[in-house]
């Protein structure tokens, strides 16, 4: 790269923040919408913008269709026009759609005479405030998908210039290396943000060759309580991975699923295979965890509920089922062991049962 003397925009300091910026880019374990906004952000402290996007499209005949469209100060009805109304409109496709490597400023492109009567710009791009942008094109590995990346100003904003088009064409291969997986993580994210609610059960995937693809809300909380700060290397993951490879030593026919109960931990693992991408229908494998100790405390609280339970006889309880004795339970909660044997008492009454043995049946029949 050549630095700019006087008011060009290529400085040393500048090019080593684009430096940072394109090894932030390929930070895979980061998400990828997450690396997309993190890149913006920084973007933004070099060039000035207001509204931005990268737009995954694919091309069905003679028609641009959108895939999907990750944006900077769009609103959700804005894509949704874009993608539903106006995508096979865009003027920039039809120059961007190319096996080659292309970048324009629109200013230059276009004829703006011409351009700013097209129906197009007059009910999309003028309301929107998209007058005047920066256009790249990139490549994606996913089958027919391809990739734009767009800044824009409004019309009372100066243009982009040639010197911050020349900033964003250094960008641009790294666009295509970076994001050339984006259509199958984009399927494990939205899978992966239907599963964030379910506290119960951690999900992760791993690709054919074992490496760590991601995990949800659950697997990254759960496995920080364990002191896991690695979410791809960890005793969990390394069971995940030999579970795996138990799995693969049966054809898909005959196994679709492998079961075990992690030694020393409350985790119950199941592993299968899955196709994630519904373009590359690359195998991988669907690894969840059940954690046992938080389906145990939800059986547990909803007794307390329906039973009427106190806060005391729950402790009580807790202890019982962990194998404590009458003393241990005195010694644990600083009462006489009368006091225990008086709590022991309620909670059968309350339960319905006679002795500790019909407890665990109480359990089995909420675990049913």
């Amino acid at each position: 790269m050549i630095s700019r003397d006087g008011k060009g925009i290529l400085t040393p300091s500048k090019l080593e923040k684009i430096n940072q910026m394109i090894a932030d880019l390929y930070d895979d374990s980061v998400t990828l919408s997450k690396r997309m906004e993190g890149f913006f952000a920084e973007l933004y402290k070099v060039i000035f913008f207001e509204k931005a996007n990268f737009l995954f499209y694919q091309k069905q005949g003679n028609l641009y269709k959108t895939h999907s469209i990750y944006t900077i100060n769009w609103n959700d009805e804005q894509k949704r026009r874009y993608e539903c109304e106006y995508c096979h409109l865009d003027d920039v496709l039809s120059i961007l759609d190319s096996d080659q490597s292309v970048s324009f400023l629109t200013n230059q492109m276009f004829n703006q005479s011409v351009r700013k009567n097209s129906p197009y710009f007059q009910e999309f791009l003028l309301p929107m405030g998209l007058h005047d942008s920066i256009e790249t094109n990139f490549s994606i590995r996913n089958q027919n998908l391809r990739g734009v990346f767009s800044i824009h100003r409004s019309q009372d904003k100066n243009h982009f210039t040639e010197e911050e088009l020349e900033m964003i064409s250094l960008f641009q291969p790294h666009f295509s290396n970076a994001l050339k997986d984006y259509g199958r993580e984009l399927d494990m994210e939205m899978m992966l943000h239907m599963l964030n609610s379910y506290h119960c059960v951690g999900v992760s995937y791993f690709d054919k060759r074992l490496n760590f693809l991601g995990g949800n809300t659950t697997y990254r909380q759960r496995l920080a309580q364990m002191g896991f700060q690695d979410l791809g290397n960890n005793p969990v993951a390394d069971c995940f991975r030999a579970l795996s490879r138990t799995l693969d030593q049966e054809p898909p026919f005959l196994k679709r699923h492998v079961v075990y109960k992690m030694k020393d931990t409350p985790l119950f693992l199941e592993v299968t295979r899955a196709h994630v991408s519904q373009w590359g229908h690359e195998e991988c494998y669907v690894c969840l965890f059940f954690d046992l100790s938080y389906v145990m405390e939800q059986i547990l609280s909803q007794m307390q509920r329906d039973f009427g339970l106190t806060e005391r006889e729950m402790e009580v309880l807790h202890l019982l089922l962990r194998g404590f004795s009458n003393e241990q339970i005195s010694a644990s909660l600083f009462v006489s062991v009368p006091t225990v044997k008086k709590h022991l008492a309620a909670i059968y009454s309350k339960l319905e049962i006679k002795n500790q043995k019909q407890i665990l049946e109480k359990l089995h029949f909420y675990t049913g």
